[in-house]
């Protein structure tokens, strides 16, 4: 399904993903901003694999979102997707988070630290965040050029990895778990098993994090 890797789809596939609900075309042109005519062509494809199933004329559901996230992430890969440069902190990895909130600098955490809000027995991995100017994201956040992993600033092509972010109190934003879990499979960790805490979380909390 090639169409799951422009702009249109993604955003419809991430909107299938992030809501739980009965969904009309009308809805979700409304939540994924994308035009009906593409809205409902990627619809017809994800009807013929069998990812979404027509509930009545015009409705349609997700019978199982991890298969289709599975399926996305065949198109979508994390490594080639966004523009990856490597860093290191002149503070630990706890300061620099502390740090992040008080800039003006769009974010979203991702990886193993994002995964670990929700599932806190995923394992340490590199420290993993979207913003949309990396230079300019680490003259503010003290990080300086590095050959190692240990920190990854993501610059998305698009503004997708910032849709329905969660705010922690301290400022700090997350990228939505759907996101987090789809780049845990797709290179932003060591090995793809380090998705397996925070996809167990979310087949059991679906209410929690599913809108």
């Amino acid at each position: 399904m090639n169409a799951t890797t422009d702009l249109a789809a993604a955003s419809i596939i991430r909107a299938l993903l992030d809501f739980r609900t009965l969904w009309t075309t009308h809805d979700l042109v409304t939540t994924s901003g994308v035009t009906a005519p593409s809205v409902r062509r990627v619809i017809d494809q994800l009807h013929q694999e069998q990812l979404v199933e027509r509930q009545a004329p015009g409705v349609f559901a997700v019978p199982n979102w991890l298969a289709l996230l599975r399926r996305w992430n065949e198109d979508f890969q994390f490594s080639r997707n966004v523009r990856l440069t490597y860093w290191r902190s002149k503070h630990d990895v706890r300061a620099l988070l502390d740090r992040i909130p008080g800039t003006a600098v769009r974010h979203a955490l991702s990886g193993t630290l994002a995964a670990q809000h929700w599932a806190p027995e995923t394992p340490v991995g590199p420290t993993v965040i979207y913003t949309p100017d990396a230079q300019a994201a680490a003259r503010l956040w003290e990080l300086v050029p590095a050959r190692g992993r240990s920190i990854i600033l993501a610059q998305p092509t698009t503004d997708l990895a910032y849709t329905r972010t969660r705010k922690l109190d301290s400022g700090l934003r997350l990228a939505a778990p759907a996101q987090v879990v789809s780049d845990l499979l797709t290179g932003a960790a060591k090995s793809p098993a380090a998705a397996d805490p925070l996809t167990h979380w979310m087949l059991q909390h679906e209410l929690e994090w599913r809108y």
